[in-house]
């Protein structure tokens, strides 16, 4: 899978130079310390409450979108897995009910 990520100049050139220090690619970098995220993380989202954003975090605009689509969190899909169908059926249903 391919994944396309923005990342600021200053972890970009940080990011560039400990590849180069410790000779290693950016995709294993990257790989590696997003499975280290995620294991970390793993407790924290099965809680309800961590589904929310951190007092003082800054939530994106996307975040805000699909908050507001009622995507985030498994609960509101009904315990199923949010498959690109699922959540694709969900947003059109969003919609359907917003059009009358």
């Amino acid at each position: 899978m391919t994944l396309t990520v923005r990342l600021p100049v200053a972890i970009e050139s940080a990011l560039a130079e400990y590849c180069a220090d410790h000779g290693v690619t950016k995709s294993l970098v990257v790989q590696e310390s997003l499975a280290a995220y995620l294991l970390d993380n793993a407790s924290a989202r099965s809680n309800a409450a961590a589904r929310e954003p951190k007092a003082g975090a800054s939530v994106s605009d996307n975040y805000k979108a699909f908050a507001a689509a009622g995507l985030i969190g498994g609960g509101e899909l009904g315990g199923v897995s949010a498959t690109n169908a699922v959540v694709r059926e969900r947003v059109m249903q969003r919609i359907r009910s917003k059009r009358g």
